[in-house]
């Protein structure tokens, strides 16, 4: 028998978890620091199913809404001062007028709104909005980039930790008679001669499938975290 203080069947690690001291990964996809009054996500691929159905694929037309409702229930829970969307904040500029409508939402309910430049971003939100290649947070303990760049950015020296996307890390679980499930992950490596922590944030695309974690860096450690529905749970 499973017991009931163990990490995969907890009370609290239900909705929330706290990953580091005063940051917590809501199983809705994104990262919260409730002190520091910020709230980010990454790999939003907003009008996913429009660049589909552009390209000959029946896609049904329900990920912009699913995304737009996901958020504004995160926004309610959590009222962040500033949002931080870490890249690939649309996946192509089929959904322009679409993504900026979406974008105006979120801006009109926080003090600040940070769009980071991924590889996707491109077409009208690219006219009407100001991006950054990188967000430092203002106690400069996280340092925020998309993920795709090469060379990768360099860490500012005070930064405790470097969070990115782009990669959509997830967990598989497969039961052997047909079950086979993939799950968004939030990952945590620390890699060796390294003074910080490198986070990967989960996609927040209702579509992403995901790609199984690799190491990035031999002799490096990583701890990943499930975002299931209504759950967070260590993996």
């Amino acid at each position: 028998m499973i017991e009931a203080d163990e990490k995969s069947t907890s009370v609290a690690a239900a909705d929330l978890a706290e990953v580091a001291p005063g940051v917590w990964l809501d199983s809705r996809r994104a990262l919260v620091h409730r002190e520091a009054g910020w709230l980010a996500a990454a790999d939003v691929h907003f009008g996913y199913e429009v660049t589909r159905r552009a390209e000959g694929g029946l896609f049904p037309l329900w990920g912009m809404s699913q995304i737009e409702t996901q958020f504004a229930a995160l926004i309610e829970d959590h009222s962040p001062e500033t949002i931080i969307l870490a890249g690939d904040i649309v996946d192509s500029g089929w959904a322009g007028s679409e993504a900026n409508a979406w974008l105006e939402s979120l801006r009109d309910r926080c003090a600040h709104l940070v769009l980071v430049a991924g590889n996707h971003d491109r077409g009208a939100i690219r006219k009407a909005w100001d991006f950054v290649p990188n967000y430092q947070t203002s106690d400069g303990a996280f340092f925020f980039h998309h993920g795709h760049e090469s060379p990768e950015p360099e860490v500012p020296g005070n930064a405790r930790v470097s969070i990115s996307g782009h990669l959509h890390p997830r967990f598989s679980l497969n039961d052997g008679a047909g079950l086979s499930l993939r799950i968004p992950t939030l990952v945590q490596e620390q890699r060796p001669a390294e003074n910080f922590e490198r986070w990967v944030l989960p996609a927040f695309s209702p579509w992403s499938g995901g790609a199984g974690w690799k190491a990035q860096v031999s002799g490096s450690e990583a701890r990943q975290w499930a975002c299931g529905q209504g759950r967070v749970f260590e993996v």
